[in-house]
């Protein structure tokens, strides 16, 4: 069966375009897909990694006390900087806090001159001795707080445990400063492009190649087939994935000629229309004033809202006369189940109010995306949906790069064009599969790197990069391309079989025990890898096996098609015929 397609014209613009697109995308999207998959458990595996979060989700959180916690902690808090207070969940059982610190540095004596001067002449009577000797900047930090250990705070930087985080900022490349988030976008935008420019293309055949996708043909038949019908099976969710994604990593970008063309360079009315509770204007220099706690208004709209629950906490300008608060409402069943109320800390009037379900158009849009993208609306069954269809698109991207060198390793290209492109296919099978051992190595450092080493997170960490970085170097001696794909898979199964016997020897949390202790979080995340190293270890087996065979069948002589006919009789005749 076969649906109408392009023109010929737009076919070969189409064709070329998505090739073009997705060639150059190819392994940095593999790796925001790999990441990303894992990214989608990073709170799951952070009880597996760090026996102190193994504790029971507690029933009831005072915020005073964990901003107290935050305020004991760091000696130049910024209160009136925005702070938020993250709820615990079933997944991560910790408060999370997010706020600022108060970095005091030194300003030269002539700017302090120079505003001493100023002050002078506009006849001040009292001069701002702080603005005059040093300039204010804020720093940000994250931490996590213990509520069943008194309120315990641990700052990020020093936390002993970061396997899901380093993993989740790969997967927008964080770890390249400034820049690394805009490449994600940009790679999110063109594989956005890719995407449905692949579906034009295919769209002719789609019925036919999905039905008659077998593994007994030519490479490149086989590379076609399973590009174009994991294509189609994920379509949707890739479609979904670039759009959030791109919209995540460009956000800046567009919002930029947005404020200038619609809303005249007024960052405030954009930030208005997307955040409302957030537009609203404080003076960080206004009187202090007493106001009501946190926990007062937080039970207030726990009454409220009694089968909603509060996301977070985020204060406003705290401990002044015009400090607000906001509270984000989630009640975990539908898509857009989100709102969010504001109350003025010191009058206790509602500021702002968005019941659950009830968003304007663009807070409904942003909600939808950040739900579609992180996964948080359909619980662990979603999660698990979504991580199987990663490692499909995954595996669609490697059938691209395969299908794309085949297509070239023909006799219209020359020698030295097809050595080119067999050079670049090896450097990015390397990076794409080397970095499957390579998250089963950081698994399995977390648990050698002892707990109570100094900086054990830059161990862990380094060993991750390092460990990644010279598996590639590896990649790159290994001209055939079946060669390379069975020895990662032989070297990630083995590293992945490692992980549960590393787990079980150095803290003693066996499979069973784990099991037997209703532990299900850290078993899982064991028993994951039990799974992925037995199928990676089978994989490699079929692939020697049918290298044995093709091996075979090459060394036999081929068979006359009637076997009745005899060699002598065919001569015979032959030179009967001269």
């Amino acid at each position: 069966m076969k649906l109408k397609g392009l023109k010929t014209r737009l076919y070969n613009i189409f064709f070329h375009t998505h090739t073009v697109a997705g060639i150059v995308i190819s392994f940095a999207l593999f790796v925001i897909f790999y990441a990303g998959a894992f990214s989608l458990f990073r709170h799951d595996i952070l009880r597996w990694e760090n026996p102190d979060a193994r504790i029971e989700v507690p029933e009831t959180v005072d915020v005073d006390r964990a901003l107290v916690a935050a305020m004991d902690h760091y000696e130049n808090f910024a209160e009136t900087e925005v702070f938020t207070i993250r709820m615990p969940t079933e997944e991560s059982p910790f408060v999370k806090f997010y706020g600022a610190t108060y970095a005091e540095t030194e300003v030269d004596e002539e700017q302090a001159a120079t505003t001493e001067e100023e002050a002078q002449d506009e006849k001040v009577t009292e001069i701002d001795t702080t603005v005059a000797t040093a300039q204010r900047e804020t720093e940000r930090f994250a931490a996590h707080i213990n509520v069943e250990d008194n309120y315990h705070l641990i700052d990020e930087k020093e936390a002993e445990t970061t396997i899901g985080d380093t993993i989740y900022h790969l997967h927008y490349f964080r770890q390249i400063p400034a820049i690394g988030i805009y490449i994600s976008g940009f790679v999110a935008l063109f594989f956005l492009f890719a995407s449905i420019t692949g579906l034009m293309i295919h769209w002719r055949n789609i019925v036919s190649r999905f039905y008659a996708f077998v593994i007994e043909r030519k490479w490149k038949q086989i590379w076609s087939n399973a590009h174009t019908v994991l294509g189609v099976i994920g379509f949707p969710f890739q479609v979904a994935y670039a759009i959030t994604g791109a919209f995540f990593g460009l956000t800046i970008l567009l919002l930029i000629p947005s404020a200038l063309v619609l809303f005249e360079g007024d960052t405030q009315k954009i930030i208005a229309v997307v955040r409302p509770e957030a537009a609203i204007q404080v003076d960080k220099d206004a009187p202090k004033a007493e106001h009501a706690s946190l926990q007062f208004y937080y039970d207030k709209v726990e009454k409220m809202y009694p089968n909603v629950a509060i996301g977070n906490v985020r204060a406003y300008n705290h401990g002044r006369e015009d400090g607000y608060v906001s509270f984000y409402l989630d009640d975990g069943r539908t898509i857009n189940g989100t709102g969010s109320i504001v109350y003025s800390l010191v009058s206790g009037e509602v500021l702002f109010h968005s019941p659950p379900s009830e968003g304007g158009y663009v807070t409904s849009v942003m909600n939808v995306i950040s739900k579609l993208h992180f996964a948080n609306f359909g619980g662990l069954a979603l999660r698990v949906i979504y991580f199987i269809l990663a490692m499909i698109t995954c595996f669609m991207i490697l059938s691209g790069v395969l299908l794309w060198q085949e297509a070239r390793n023909t006799k219209k290209y020359t020698d030295k064009q097809k050595r080119f492109h067999h050079r670049v296919t090896k450097f990015y099978l390397a990076v794409c599969l080397g970095l499957f051992p390579a998250v089963a190595i950081i698994f399995i450092a977390n648990k050698a790197v002892p707990m109570d080493l100094a900086g054990r997170v830059a161990y862990v960490n380094a060993t991750f990069f390092i460990s990644w970085l010279l598996l590639i170097i590896a990649g790159l001696f290994w001209n055939n391309f079946r060669k390379l794909n069975r020895n990662y898979l032989q070297i990630g199964g083995i590293f992945s079989l490692l992980i549960p016997i590393t787990n079980g020897i150095v803290t003693g949390d066996w499979v069973w025990k784990t099991l037997a202790n209703a532990q299900w979080y850290v078993a899982s995340v064991d028993i994951f890898w039990m799974i992925t190293g037995l199928s990676a270890l089978l994989a490699t087996r079929w692939i020697q096996t049918s290298q044995k065979q093709v091996k075979v069948k090459m060394q036999q002589p081929k068979r006359v098609k009637n076997p009745s006919i005899s060699v002598e009789s065919l001569v015979v005749n032959y030179d009967k015929g001269k």
